[in-house]
């Protein structure tokens, strides 16, 4: 006679179908953040091309002036440098090589190469994401494509997008531990915007800092191992600024960029840009702060210190501040911030605000709280208020920071969009520009 298969106990039947359901629960969950990515996905690469389209056939932008000058010299094989240009001319050697390569140009096809800089860029910040803060890639980046005043550099013939590429893939590939690698990257930034060499030492603290945290000095051979290739961009950029003589390329621009001088307006900008684009991020910190100044009473001077040192200490006297104000976004800025008392000291509010809001925001990996050190340094040493100074640190530590929820998240995206889209159409009618 056979033997029948016993009945499973009534638990062991339950807990089957409760582990059935949560597998249901979980494919259910996976297929609708499918869906979502695929949905943020086909918009922003609408968007994308849609901006490049709007842009293909408008007359030039600003610097596009001299950036494109000196991206035409050089395909003629003319070697002079733009009398106007303060950067080492990487980034138009790059794009002047693309050109020659695919046969065009023309400012339209400069633009494109511009845009195709973007994607490297958007996808050095989701691998960089990725790394640091896996599964919450696709969102952080959906917002890095749609950070309002960076939109616009994505399809212009301007430096700093392609700088952001080549800083991100160096960042990632320090995390891998790639040191060499990150060196190069770092080489080729300082040949693009040589200001930039900064972060080679973010960049080596984040190499050496795990072996000092575990072993101290006693770690030496590790630490100089790690440490080393980062004093090769350092040594090219001083290299540089040997033989030129000045941080500027051009030495009638150089006295509007001076070297070894500290200024406080982009440090200050820097938060007053971070607490409007981060305003639900600012009020879930500032219950935090809160939290936490009521045991430490001390921490109530820093709102205090802020608005302060706002109050009495943000300036822009660099003559560029002036240009234009009612067309350059930043310089808008400052001139009502020096003219309108209540504007100003609601400014020293949200910046104060922001200073404490976003303080206690976590970072990886472990070492990356000195992004705070490296960017005041970064921002300091720039006479000019510039926003494109602020995007910078803002997007590494986009890259860096935990995420709040979904919902502060989305909502963040979506503000963002739609301040995207404004501003990028000022851009396009020429009537605006961050």
């Amino acid at each position: 006679m056979s033997r029948s298969t016993p009945d499973k106990p009534r638990h062991v039947r339950g807990l089957s179908c409760l582990g059935v359901a949560n597998a249901g629960r979980t494919l259910y969950r996976a297929a609708q953040a499918s869906h979502r990515e695929l949905f943020l996905g086909v918009l922003l690469g609408v968007l994308y091309v849609t901006a490049i389209v709007a842009l293909r056939d408008r007359n030039s932008l600003t610097d596009e002036v001299n950036h494109f000058a000196q991206i035409h010299l050089l395909l003629r094989g003319d070697w002079r440098v733009v009398g106007q240009l303060t950067t080492i001319p990487g980034y138009h050697a790059a794009t002047a090589a693309i050109l020659w390569l695919s046969g065009a140009d023309s400012l339209a096809a400069a633009r494109l190469v511009s845009a195709a800089f973007g994607l490297l860029a958007i996808a050095g910040f989701h691998a960089l994401r990725r790394q640091v803060w896996p599964t919450t890639e696709t969102l952080a980046t959906a917002q890095f494509v749609a950070l309002p005043i960076m939109v616009p550099f994505f399809f212009v013939v301007y430096t700093d997008i392609f700088a952001l590429a080549l800083l991100l893939w160096a960042t990632f590939a320090t995390l891998k531990g790639r040191h060499w690698p990150s060196a190069l990257l770092l080489v080729a930034l300082v040949c693009v915007r040589q200001n930039e060499v900064v972060w080679a030492g973010f960049l080596a603290m984040l190499a050496v800092w795990p072996a000092w945290r575990r072993s101290g000095s006693r770690a030496w051979r590790e630490i100089a191992a790690c440490g080393l290739p980062y004093l090769l961009p350092v040594a090219g950029f001083l290299a540089f600024w040997a033989w030129n003589g000045s941080i500027s390329l051009s030495s009638t621009q150089a006295a509007l960029h001076p070297d070894l001088s500290l200024h406080a307006g982009n440090l200050y900008f820097a938060l007053v840009f971070a607490g409007a684009l981060l305003p639900f991020h600012v009020l879930a910190g500032l219950r935090e702060f809160a939290d936490r100044a009521r045991t430490r009473p001390w921490l109530f001077a820093i709102p205090l210190l802020v608005f302060a040192g706002f109050w009495w200490g943000f300036h822009a006297d660099n003559p560029y501040n002036t240009v234009f104000p009612h067309y350059y976004l930043h310089n808008e800025f400052v001139w009502a911030t020096e003219r309108y008392l209540g504007l100003r000291a609601a400014l020293a509010a949200l910046a104060a605000a922001a200073a404490c809001g976003l303080a206690l925001t976590l970072l990886r990996p472990v070492g990356s709280a000195w992004i705070y050190i490296f960017a005041a340094l970064f921002l300091a040493a720039s006479w000019l208020v510039e926003s494109r100074y602020v995007l910078v640190p803002f997007v590494l530590w986009l890259a860096l920071r935990e995420q709040r929820g979904r919902a502060i998240e989305n909502a963040t995206l979506a503000l963002w969009l739609v301040l995207a889209v404004l501003i990028f159409s000022g851009t396009v009618g020429h009537w605006a520009f961050p």
